[in-house]
């Protein structure tokens, strides 16, 4: 996470864009570790060779694992109940996001991206929080269930809310919203009750972006290549090495105010990259 060497080409060349989004894979992983790390300062606890990371706030409330899996959930964004519960004013429910391993990490990053920069844990009035199931009919995507399910216009994604109850995404290889065949499914992500409205509206609008996402072609599994809509990227994206270092300065400008710098490593500070 803390390399900020630039990344080697592709031995294909070049740089594709995918869409849907959904499709694209995981993609980078330090689009969602690097800025909880550098601009956030959150702390890193890892296991030598080991390829599990763990990212934890100050004040140890909310983490970030991944730890890749194959019989589970790869990603687990998780905060802790403040005092009681959520039984007295100012108070909050505990509540867990997991996603696949084939999550893009840019629709991860849309929930920690807000979790770092919003102050989720004010409460606020169930009248001014956003509708998230609101955001996927806006985009197109169909209901069905007694407004509990939205499937994507192309029929590879299903979002399900029970009322008071879990998230669930589902994007399958095969369009319908119920498949048995556990080879079917490309990725995953569950939401538990009390996950604050803003962050699941934040994944799902990424979800339903039509905007693509660029991949090198070597990345993108046989699934996805057959599945998703693949166009060569413009220079100037092909050429966004530093992307991801922008993206860390961007983030840690929006950083709240008083949240505190982390004692400097052994070594001084760790390096920048060049321009």
């Amino acid at each position: 996470m803390t390399d900020r060497t630039r990344p080697a080409s592709s031995p294909e060349g070049g740089v594709v864009l995918v869409s849907p989004r959904y499709l694209a894979g995981g993609g980078d992983p330090r689009w969602v570790t690097a800025p909880l790390h550098q601009a956030f300062h959150w702390q890193a606890a890892h296991l030598p060779l080991s390829p599990r990371v763990r990212l934890t706030r100050r004040d140890r409330q909310a983490e970030l694992i991944l730890s890749p899996d194959p019989d589970t959930y790869w990603w687990t964004l998780r905060h802790t109940a403040t005092g009681t519960g959520g039984r007295e004013e100012g108070e909050e429910e505990g509540w867990v996001m997991r996603f696949g391993a084939r999550t893009p990490a840019e629709t991860i990053a849309a929930a920690t991206d807000l979790l770092t920069t919003s102050p989720l844990g004010q409460k606020a009035d169930p009248l001014d929080l956003p509708d998230p199931l609101g955001v996927l009919s806006r985009a197109g995507w169909e209901s069905s269930g007694e407004d509990m399910f939205r499937t994507s216009p192309d029929g590879l994604v299903t979002v399900c809310h029970p009322p008071q109850g879990a998230w669930l995404i589902s994007v399958t290889s095969h369009d319908g919203p119920w498949r048995s065949d556990p080879d079917d499914l490309v990725w995953h992500a569950y939401f538990s009750p009390h996950t604050p409205a803003p962050l699941v509206t934040a994944v799902l609008e990424d979800l339903a972006s039509p905007e693509p996402l660029p991949r090198t072609p070597g990345s993108l599994p046989d699934v996805l290549r057959d599945l998703a809509r693949l166009t060569l990227a413009p220079a100037a994206a092909a050429q966004g090495r530093d992307a991801l270092w922008e993206r860390v300065d961007r983030l840690a400008a929006h950083r709240p105010t008083g949240t505190p710098r982390p004692p400097q490593p052994p070594g001084g500070p760790l390096p920048r990259r060049s321009r």
